[in-house]
């Protein structure tokens, strides 16, 4: 690009610019620089190209950065007053706001105990695992005021006995491992969390050879207190495992009767 352009494009305003033009004449110019072939021999002459390659960019942008910020000039002088403005707005709205969260808050825990007398009320079913299936049964949407008590409590009822179905479903599964699966259920509410660690559970047993004597005891009484670590009936054990290992050790030793401590 020779200089006799780029004093042009400095000298003219850029809304006076033929872009179809000086496209044109981009597209002849660049053919050149295209079909050059620029060698260890050639390398000034390559440096000088880019110089004036860098010069001819710089030249644009730099128009086109001003005329940006003179398109831009009346929008910034109103935009800091616009700001100003809403932030007044924004004070007393964020006030107010903290006004509504404390009753909307108030009113969902007083919502919050006629849900909980509720569910207590129904929960029967679910026998000693009510109240740690509450968490994950509750439905946030219950505590809103737009929510009616009649369809709190019908949902309420319909969670209960979905719930106490899963569960007997998990007894019905006939596991092993029915405790460890009764406890994942209870811990992630979900039957496909179950299945999965049954199948998991399951699948170890069999390598483990230790099947028959699984399932034999795990249809005996656990015993209530568990056997303390350097008791006169227990014994000291140290296991190097991972955490995945260990699980699967612990859940093998629920199912055959052996009480543990971890410390």
């Amino acid at each position: 690009m020779n200089e006799l352009q780029i004093t042009n494009l400095e000298k003219n305003d850029i809304t006076t610019w033929n872009f179809e033009q000086l496209k044109m004449e981009l597209k002849d110019t660049l053919s050149v620089y295209e079909t050059t072939v620029y060698t260890d021999d050639t390398i000034k002459m390559a440096k000088e190209d880019k110089a004036k390659l860098n010069k001819a960019k710089k030249v644009i942008e730099d128009r086109r950065k001003e005329y940006k910020a003179k398109c831009l000039a009346p929008y910034e002088a109103i935009e800091a007053q616009v700001k100003e403005v809403v932030g007044m707005i924004e004070e007393q709205r964020t006030s107010i706001d903290s006004v509504v969260k404390d009753f909307t808050d108030r009113q969902k825990a007083e919502k919050e105990k006629v849900v909980r007398a509720y569910y207590d009320k129904k929960s029967f079913v679910l026998g000693n695992l009510a109240d740690d299936l509450y968490e994950k049964i509750l439905d946030p949407k219950w505590l809103n005021a737009s929510t009616s008590k009649n369809k709190m409590e019908v949902e309420i009822q319909m969670a209960i006995y979905n719930a106490s179905d899963n569960i007997s479903a998990i007894k019905e599964m006939q596991s092993p491992f029915e405790k460890t699966l009764i406890e994942t259920y209870v811990s992630t509410f979900s039957m496909d969390d179950v299945r999965a660690k049954n199948t998991e559970l399951m699948e170890a047993m069999a390598k483990s050879g230790l099947e028959q004597q699984v399932r034999d005891t795990s249809m005996q009484e656990t015993p209530k207190e568990p056997v303390k670590i350097n008791h006169e009936e227990g014994t000291m054990l140290k296991v190097y495992a991972t955490q995945g290992q260990l699980n699967l050790l612990m859940d093998f030793m629920k199912a055959i009767g052996v009480n543990y401590e971890v410390q």
